[in-house]
């Protein structure tokens, strides 16, 4: 009986220590809601705060550890991502544009000598951090890939006559994320004839491939595409050419959609208020517009005192236009006073002429007057402020005149 006993108890034990082995062994399983552990006075452990580890960012000398963006705001991300959609064709694998000629006078500052209205437009760019900027030369480019897990490298190449091949000098950037680069280097065509030079490469995550020199086309200064073996485009260009070289001032119109115009499009009365010259008083003014032929016609401008029905100041004269559609056009007004009460009178000037830059809305029917370029201002522009001025188009006038 004794020995029976033994032998239950040993089986029993038996049991247990296989049941907790079991226990032990088993997955916990997805899908299944815990208890509510808060109606007893404890809190479950909140998990959503918690962030990756993030990766460690290069130190000099140690190209091979990938470079990591610190982040964008959110309107820099969107930027981002409308050109990534933008440009994302079959055969295209990343876009590049023209920001600019740096020079000696930036102290590497790059982005203080871009184009101010590409950075308006894309503002990624000038939250591009040190870590993804690389070169040091005289033209600033922005790359981006169109895959965003695509593998880039920037390396510094030299040509060995010796061997007839290219050597990797330097490794000025690696990463496998696909982050925006800053390339600050060289331009011209015949820039790698015998001085190193920049080799950017890039695999995508289907297994393409190409290889790209930062290089410009010295007759015109634009980029040098890259092509693939059968001829394709594999790079897109997305600089505003047209912007280059235009004053800062006009660059959020710009960046906005603004553009060039026709002589055909200026045609009609554009009217804005303002004080008038040398007095606080506020006026009406009218800027009428008469196409002769593409190269532009007559113009008069007349101005009142607001709820005066008399013209202070009647002038007229001609005009014309240099129409740049992708950038600011140039309207050259000259102007005579042939009229209104001050005419005679006035100690003002006489004679008007001088050519300004002009931008048209998308709509038509908003119209941007930059400064003149000799420094001479329209009766409605403020003679002490060199800022654009706006004008709007009068549909009510243009439609019940017959001319």
């Amino acid at each position: 009986m004794r020995r029976t006993t033994k032998q239950v108890i040993a089986f029993f034990l038996t049991l247990v220590l296989m049941l907790s082995l079991c226990a032990c062994g088993q997955k916990p399983q997805t899908g299944i809601v815990g208890p509510d552990v808060s109606a007893g006075g404890g809190s479950r452990p909140d998990t959503t705060d918690k962030k990756k580890p993030e990766k460690l960012r290069p130190v000099s000398g140690a190209p091979s550890e990938h470079p990591v963006q610190t982040g964008f705001s959110q309107e820099a991300e969107q930027s981002l991502v409308w050109l990534r959609d933008r440009i994302d064709f079959p055969q295209t694998m990343f876009g590049v544009a023209l920001l600019g000629y740096t020079g000696e006078a930036s102290d590497g500052d790059w982005l203080a000598e871009a184009d101010q209205a590409m950075l308006q437009k894309y503002p990624f760019i000038s939250e591009i951090d040190a870590a993804h900027t690389v070169g040091n030369d005289d033209y600033l480019y922005c790359l981006v890939p169109v895959d965003e897990n695509a593998t880039v490298s920037v390396n510094l190449m030299r040509w060995d006559p010796r061997s007839d091949t290219e050597e990797v000098i330097e490794v000025l950037y690696r990463s496998e994320v696909g982050d925006p680069v800053l390339i600050v280097a060289a331009g011209g065509d015949d820039a790698y004839a015998y001085l190193s030079y920049i080799q950017v490469q890039i695999v995508d995550n289907a297994g393409n491939s190409c290889v790209w020199e930062p290089q410009l086309y010295t007759a015109t200064g634009h980029i040098v595409p890259c092509f693939s073996e059968n001829g394709e485009y594999l790079s897109f260009d997305f600089t505003e050419y047209g912007w280059q070289d235009v004053s800062s001032e006009l660059a959020p119109w710009l960046s906005d959609g603004y553009s060039g115009v026709y002589s055909w499009g200026l045609e009609g009365c554009w009217t804005t208020q303002a004080a008038a010259w040398d007095t606080g008083r506020t006026a009406n003014y009218y800027l009428w517009f008469f196409p002769e032929d593409e190269n532009g016609g007559s113009v008069d401008l007349d101005w009142q005192y607001e709820g005066s029905d008399l013209f202070e100041e009647m002038w007229g004269g001609y005009w014309e236009i240099t129409s740049v559609m992708d950038g600011p056009s140039y309207v050259t007004i000259s102007l005579s006073l042939v009229g209104g009460e001050n005419y005679g009178v006035t100690d003002g000037p006489y004679y008007i002429s001088e050519t300004y830059p002009l931008l048209i809305s998308p709509s038509g029917e908003e119209m941007v007057l930059g400064a003149g370029e000799n420094g001479v201002s329209l009766p409605f522009m403020p003679q002490d402020d060199p800022q654009p001025y706006t004008l709007t188009l009068d549909s009510w006038f243009t439609e019940s005149s017959v001319w």
